[in-house]
């Protein structure tokens, strides 16, 4: 009797570790939940900047004596510096708030785009390349980040296309096979960025070690 009790356990044990195993999606999605906040600070910084005004340009000395132009610059000089100290306060304070949960909205596609390992890169994944998938909300019910999936036919046109909102397209998440390593890439209209990332072993968390812009 004892003897089948602990062939029972044994056989309930590896069934549990069996059962804690994660498949790949799983782990695709820790990695973007723990550092989608870095990338979301990245890209509002760069989302308020395309708000900054430019300087007026230089005003027609024809039109105007020398003590009108000191006069005129000086006013448009004080409301520059002013507007960039809002901006900047604007700025900090979207920024502060994505380390609280789910206070900053951010968007992204619905469907992962696929991937490649690229020539440089020496680290060995479990994958060289992956295909697209799509991806569900639940993934993200960790993330610091409130996401918001977005279709690819509406990012071009409709509410999702005006929206004050940042919206950047992913990459599958390559992960290296002792699970410390992984890498993925940011896709925008102007410009893509890719995203190599380590395991922080004390905090339990991914971390953004480096980013190379195209």
């Amino acid at each position: 009797m004892k003897k089948a009790l602990s062939i029972i356990t044994i056989v309930l044990f590896f069934f549990s570790c069996s059962e804690k195993e994660k498949s790949y999606e799983e782990l695709e999605a820790e990695v973007l939940c723990d550092v989608l906040p870095e990338i979301a600070k990245l890209e509002i910084k760069s989302f308020l900047r395309l708000g900054v005004v430019i300087p007026p340009p230089e005003l027609d000395k024809l039109n105007y004596t020398n003590k009108q132009i000191d006069s005129i610059k000086k006013v448009e000089y004080n409301d520059w510096e002013k507007y960039k100290r809002i901006r900047k306060e604007k700025s900090d304070s979207i920024i502060n708030l994505v380390e609280k949960f789910k206070r900053i909205e951010f968007g992204i596609l619905d469907t992962l785009r696929d991937v490649e390992k690229l020539k440089f890169d020496k680290s060995i994944y479990k994958f060289n390349s992956l295909d697209f998938r799509g991806v569900d909300l639940k993934e993200f019910e960790k993330c610091n980040l409130k996401i918001n999936l977005v279709n690819y036919k509406n990012t071009f046109e409709g509410e999702d296309r005006n929206s004050n909102n940042p919206l950047v397209f992913l990459t599958r998440v390559l992960i290296d096979e002792n699970e410390e390593k992984a890498f993925f890439s940011v896709l925008k209209m102007y410009g893509t960025y890719h995203v190599f990332c380590n395991l922080s072993v004390k905090e339990n968390k991914w971390k953004i070690e480096k980013i190379i812009k195209e």
